[in-house]
């Protein structure tokens, strides 16, 4: 097997590279741009503070801590489809003798649609949480209501007759519906499992992509039904924010990454102004080129 040529970037002039610089930094700062309004809804926004009923049994569940924190879910939920397309993008580059600099723009257009993906789970996620303001499981528990306002009403309460001393977990027993790890879980496994379906395509080792794809199945399907075994969620919360997930991951897997191979031979080589999508010179190799070198 021959050395393919290597992607040609377009960097052949100033005016052209410094276009290109702009493209790649706005590709870049798009997707991060969704931190902006989660930090805002984080630091500022108030949840919507819902009524309810002194003798909800829902709302009587205990306070436990978490068995899935949620500084692990979101860093194995974005570590683990990095690792995927570092080392399969990284080993079919080995084998077809491409340059760091192509491997660089392959990994480039998987890691920004992903990114881009997890932003939008994470924002659709917030806006509902603060927009419903559903009351979690256990919100009794830490409100600790006026037990005298409670026996005076029997009815629907509206105002705020919680004498609990953490405030803080007060607000965040607001944010039940939907569930944060089980929508940010969701999209990253099941992101990784259609990666893999399409880039492992190493017949030798056929049996290893469902292990994996069950692995990543499975971890996603026991974050979410920990958050109802913590009474952190409801199981309706859990199985909308697995919706929201799953939905923004195929979405995103079919319109915006090139994951697919239909869409892959379809939209880059057209797509001429995009950043690492440039009209290659005469003789030179195109990005779906390369990609179809990987593919054997």
């Amino acid at each position: 097997m021959t050395r393919p040529t290597d992607v040609f970037y377009g960097f052949e002039t100033a005016e052209t590279e410094k276009k290109q610089e702009s493209c790649v930094f706005l590709s870049v700062t798009v997707p991060s741009q969704f931190a902006l309004p989660v930090l805002i809804l984080y630091y500022y926004a108030k949840p919507y503070h819902r009524g309810f009923y002194c003798n909800d049994e829902t709302l009587m569940h205990p306070y436990l801590s978490n068995t899935v924190p949620t500084w692990v879910a979101g860093f194995v939920g974005i570590i683990l489809p990095c690792i995927a397309i570092l080392t399969i993008e990284g080993i079919k580059a080995h084998k077809a003798e491409l340059k760091m600099v192509t491997y660089i723009g392959i990994v480039y257009q998987l890691v920004i649609p992903f990114f881009f993906g997890a932003g939008l789970t994470q924002l659709t996620t917030d806006i509902g949480k603060y927009t419903i303001g559903r009351l979690r499981p256990h919100f009794l528990t830490v409100c600790v209501p006026d037990p005298a306002k409670c026996a005076a009403s029997t009815g629907y309460i509206t105002e705020d007759i919680c004498t609990g001393k953490d405030t803080a977990a007060i607000e965040e027993a607001r944010l039940s519906f939907p569930s944060g790890h089980s929508s940010m879980s969701f999209y990253c496994m099941i992101w990784l499992m259609v990666f893999l379906q399409y880039k492992f395509t190493w017949k030798r080792y056929w049996l290893v992509r469902p292990v994996l794809q069950a692995i990543a199945f499975y971890l996603a399907y026991y974050t979410a039904l920990s958050r109802i075994s913590d009474y952190m969620h409801h199981w309706s919360d859990v199985l909308s924010g697995a919706v929201i997930g799953i939905v923004v991951a195929l979405l995103d897997v079919f319109f915006m990454s090139n994951i697919l191979p239909w869409r892959r031979n379809k939209c880059q080589d057209c797509s001429s102004d995009l950043p690492l999508y440039t009209t290659p010179n005469k003789g030179s190799t195109t990005v779906s080129q390369v990609s179809n070198i990987q593919n054997l």
